[in-house]
């Protein structure tokens, strides 16, 4: 009787080699795709946030601004005084010819007070003494220019960039400034009431 020996059916060496090169470079190649997938959604999503805080913000400047009597502009905190359009219970004040060419809304010389700033790195709005309420977070600065006598206000906020693969370089900065220009419509100097 003849035994017979069963061959083993393994792999050889240079098999397992080969295979294990090609299983780590598919999984490295993976794991370079998540990465990249990832980083690109959390960049997408801090602009998508930055974005929305410029039209925030371009929406409740232009609203104040169109509305303005007069404009204290400094870097960083303004004050616009703008028509009391509503009394201290919210309801609409009935406007009224001064005698002098101007419309006033309640008493004469009666205006609302809304100031924005930057504290830390945070743009707030706030009206006369009410809470102030954010309106732009992640800002590096805001500037009002007032120009052409007082009839319009230029405006410019640079937000800090939020996603920095190796840092942000001055020219990343900068491309990050929103530009703002609107005309004071209710700024004039050819009457004394400098008020349409």
């Amino acid at each position: 009787m003849k035994l017979q020996l069963k061959k083993s059916g393994g792999f050889a060496l240079s098999e397992v080699m080969v295979s294990t090169a090609v299983f780590s470079a598919v999984s490295m190649g993976l794991l370079m795709g998540f990465t990249s997938l990832e980083r690109n959604f959390t960049a997408t999503a801090d602009f998508a946030t930055n974005h929305a805080d410029e039209m925030r913000i371009s929406d409740y400047l232009a609203l104040d601004l169109r509305r303005a009597l007069s404009v204290q502009a400094a870097q960083n905190d303004t004050t616009i005084l703008i028509p009391a359009y509503y009394d201290n219970a919210g309801n609409p004040q009935t406007p009224a010819l001064d005698g002098r060419g101007g419309v006033v809304y309640g008493a004469i010389g009666s205006s609302v007070r809304v100031r924005y700033y930057l504290s830390g790195s945070t743009i707030y709005r706030q009206q006369d003494s009410a809470a102030p309420i954010t309106v732009a977070m992640n800002v590096k600065d805001f500037v009002f220019n007032v120009t052409d006598l007082g009839k319009v206000v230029t405006t410019r906020i640079t937000f800090n960039p939020t996603f920095m693969a190796g840092g942000a370089s001055a020219a990343a900065t900068a491309a990050t400034a929103f530009y703002n220009t609107t005309l004071l419509r209710n700024s004039r100097t050819d009457i004394a009431s400098s008020v349409y």
